[in-house]
């Protein structure tokens, strides 16, 4: 209304610049409260997020109704040698049925206890010494996309939960059959919190995974968690008989030139890489770097369909002696 009848009310071209220039300043005002009103929305979204990390924590807590987990003593004899076993991209909470694949919680369950099976019979003709369980990403299911939002059977805080104690069960159960068992774990795509681009890479409910781990087994003598050398949240570093193994979940290590960079990015000489994320098990060697890629436990599902993807669950054991990887084994589960 003022640009249409400005003549009316004023023509004095000093007025007229200072209304122009009150109107800039309107204008940077309203700029300065939606700036504010974006901040305010991720101050939010991201107290809504601790907010469910309390209430996973606090679930914990408050659930007195876990199973006891006791220690029991492994007098074994064992050679010069470990077993690397992958327990990689579980996606614990999806509920898939599909002509190619029937996966839930309760098939999960029963995927880790024919695996707990294959594993005790591979000890008693290998006779390792230290079971090094490396969870590489992707325990649950999580919500990075709405297709997962709907195919999951439990919210993120059951998920988390009862991936959690599913481990510490599987951890417990290892350590009848080893003198040693070493749980080792790196972030992966699907325990973020929020979207790619709104989720910090250090923002992963993996870390409560583990924090779950170490105080569910913290009487049991031979069990360590989390021995790897950390390099961030996205990378670590274990020593097998005196090799470097770099681990990854693999969503950043897809290609060649990738897995290279990551390798030169350490200050320590690697012997192999351990990864997951691609959903199928595959040992090779990129320029002189061993790559061991795990599979998952859930196999095809919408996702995959609608990439024309097809997987199996599997799983993958290798036994690690002082010159590296001499035996590996798949696992399959059906």
């Amino acid at each position: 209304m003022f640009n249409g009848n400005q003549d009316k009310f004023v023509d004095d071209k000093n007025i007229l610049n200072d209304i122009e220039l009150k109107r800039i300043e309107l204008q940077k005002e309203q700029q300065k409260f939606y700036d504010q009103r974006t901040a305010y929305k991720r101050v939010i979204r991201k107290r809504t997020r601790e907010e469910e990390l309390n209430d996973i924590i606090s679930g914990v807590v408050k659930n007195g109704s876990l199973p006891c987990l006791n220690y029991v003593p492994c007098n074994i004899e064992t050679n010069d040698s470990d077993m690397l076993i992958s327990l990689n991209d579980l996606h614990y909470g999806a509920d898939v049925d599909n002509f190619w694949n029937k996966y839930n919680s309760e098939i999960c369950k029963t995927y880790i206890s024919k695996y707990l099976d294959e594993i005790i019979s591979y000890q008693s003709l290998y006779h390792c010494e230290t079971a090094i369980v490396w969870e590489n990403g992707d325990t649950i299911n999580g919500l990075i996309h709405q297709s997962i939002r709907l195919e999951n059977k439990e919210n993120i805080t059951q998920q988390v939960m009862g991936v959690s104690e599913l481990i510490s069960d599987f951890i417990a159960e290892l350590s009848k059959y080893f003198k040693a068992v070493k749980f080792i774990s790196v972030a992966g795509n699907h325990t973020r919190l929020d979207t790619k681009d709104d989720s910090p890479k250090n923002e992963r409910v993996d870390d409560l995974i583990q924090w779950y781990l170490k105080a569910r087994l913290q009487n049991f003598k031979n069990v360590e968690v989390g021995c790897q050398t950390q390099v961030d949240e996205t990378m670590y570093v274990i020593n097998i008989r005196g090799l470097n193994y770099l681990g990854v979940h693999g969503d950043f290590d897809q290609d060649t030139t990738k897995v290279l960079k990551s390798v030169t990015m350490l200050p320590v000489p690697i012997y192999a890489l351990l990864c997951g994320h691609m959903h199928h098990n595959k040992i090779d060697e990129i320029q002189g770097i061993k790559t061991i890629m795990a599979g998952s436990f859930l196999g095809t599902n919408d996702y995959c369909i609608q990439k024309r993807i097809y997987g199996k669950p599997e799983q993958l054991l290798c036994v690690c002696d002082k010159n590296g990887v001499n035996n590996y084994h798949e696992v399959k589960f059906n």
